[in-house]
Parts: C-alpha cells; structure tokens; sequence
C-alpha cells in the first residue's frame, strides 16, 4: 500500500512538472509569434516607405528609341545614384501611349504623335529628337549605297542578287508599321511593289525593331529598314546605306536624308519630381550631346 502511494506521489509530481512546462512552452511561443508579427510589420513599413522605390523611373515604348534612351538613364544614375531608371523591352508606340495614362509606365517613348481615338488621360506627346530612318545590311557586306527604283526591282522580284552576287534576303515588317509608312512615302511606285513583296513568301518577317535588325545581322544578303539611332546606340554589326545619294551618317545630311523618324515623351498629367528632372537632363547640352552622339538631331 506504501508502495502505491509513493507511486501516486511520484506521477502527481510528474504530471505537474509537465503541465508547468507545456504552460511555459505555450507563453514562450505567443511571445515569438507576437515577435514575429512585429518584424514582419517593421519590415513592411520600412519597404513601403523607402525612398529609392519613390524615385524609380520606368520607361516604355519604341524600339528605335531604346538604346539611346539606355544611355541617357546610364549617364543621369552615375549622378543621381539614388534614381534608378528601367528601360523595358519594346512595348511599342502604341504600347506606350496606353501605358503612360494608365500608370503602368512614368515616361513612354513614341515615334508618332497621339491619334484622335487614343485615350490620352491628359498625357502630353513631346517631340526630343529625331534620327534617319535608313536601309541597313550586316557589315559582311560591302554595298553602302541603294536607290529607290533598286528597291522597287527588288520588292517586285526584278532584281534578287547584289552586285557580289550574293542574294537579296529583303526583311519585311507589319504594313501599319512606322518603318513601313515611310517607304510607302517615298514614291507610289514603291508602295504598290512592298505591297507585292508582302505576299512573297521568300521574304523575311519581323514583328519588332530588335528582331529586324537582329535578322540583318545574322541572314546573309539581308537588308532591312531601321533608324541610324538604333544602329548607333545598339552597337549593331549592321550600317546604313545612302539613299539616292544622300548618306544618312553624315550629320550635314540628316534634315535632307528622305525619311526620317520623330521621337517623342509621352508624359503623364502628373509629373513626379525626380520624372521631370531627368526629362531636364535629356533637353540639357549633357543629353543633346549623347543623343547627337548615337544618331539622333534636334527637332
């Protein structure tokens, strides 16, 4: 009977000890999820109210325009460190003009004003530079002048070899296309013989600037029409041809080279402070300087 009550005794002991602990085990874990809940909201508040997010910069729109406008957020961040710029892929000119008043992008890059049926939002289009639009050919190639009656024979199927007799791999893009517009502007004769090349099926097909010009680099014989911004700023193993005559590199020549692309800001109603100091950046002789350095002139 001694022995059972020692026993008895013993398991109470136990079984209090047990319950002291698990209680001691329950206050500690409510007071590391209470830690918890505190470093996740330090944490939260302190992301939500840093000021380098507040002074981010994206930028949108035109392929043409993306390289130069790489270089000009390059050169603003070595002395404003604390902006960072993030220049997107293409998105296009239409892209960007929907972007911008929506809020998805603070600076869109276009080349061509707004249209009547665009929803701007109060956006404004700002014309920054201009650049020639040009035919290219990879650098392998040694032809650097073209005409227009030659890139009627071409598109037409009359002419298919270059002068080394290397064979003509034209590069074809969408007929809404601003590349596309100015070719078609440049004689009628010209816009009924792209018509044509549109449906042979030998040509090329490039959806965006990048693409184009990737394909004139990489297929031999192939040429395409690009800006000299875009070849320039890009670094592309690719250059431009005269134009009946006309050399588009030559900076005398750019206002008379035939065609030529405009480019412009697209910039929301409501201008962030540190938006509208690099836009003063662009315009100051520090950013006409590059630009005028990657193939672009003033308006």
């Amino acid at each position: 009977m001694l022995e059972v009550t020692i026993w008895y005794k013993q398991a109470s002991m136990f079984l209090l000890k047990a319950m002291v602990l698990f209680n001691t085990l329950l206050m500690l874990k409510r007071w590391i999820m209470y830690f918890l809940k505190w470093v996740v909201y330090l944490a939260i508040t302190t992301f939500l109210s840093t000021p380098i997010l507040a002074k981010d910069i994206i930028i949108g729109g035109t392929g043409n325009a993306l390289g130069t406008m790489t270089l000009l957020a390059q050169e603003y961040q070595r002395s404003n460190p604390e902006t960072e710029i993030t220049v997107l892929p293409s998105i296009g000119s239409s892209g960007a003009i929907k972007a911008v008043p929506l809020g998805k992008i603070h600076l869109g890059l276009s080349s061509r004003p707004f249209k009547e049926t665009e929803f701007t939002g109060g956006a404004t289009a700002v014309e920054y530079a201009r650049s020639p639009t040009v035919i290219a050919v990879s650098n392998k190639l040694t032809e650097n002048a073209i005409t227009v009656e030659q890139l009627i024979q071409i598109y037409t199927g009359e002419l298919t070899q270059w002068s080394t007799g290397e064979l003509i791999r034209p590069i074809i893009r969408q007929a809404n296309d601003g590349n596309t517009k100015q070719l078609n502007q440049l004689s009628p004769k010209l816009k009924k013989a792209l018509a044509m090349g549109n449906e042979n099926p030998d040509f090329l097909f490039a959806a965006t600037d990048q693409e184009s010009v990737s394909h004139i680099e990489k297929v031999p014989g192939s040429f395409g029409v690009t800006t000299l911004a875009l070849i320039l700023s890009e670094n592309r193993n690719i250059h431009a041809m005269s134009l009946d005559g006309v050399d588009p590199t030559h900076a005398s020549n750019a206002k008379r080279y035939p065609m030529n692309t405009s480019f412009y800001f697209i910039i929301p109603k409501a201008i962030p402070p540190h938006v509208a100091d690099f836009l003063d950046f662009v315009s100051s002789s520090e950013g006409k300087a590059i630009l005028e350095k990657y193939g672009n002139y003033a308006p």
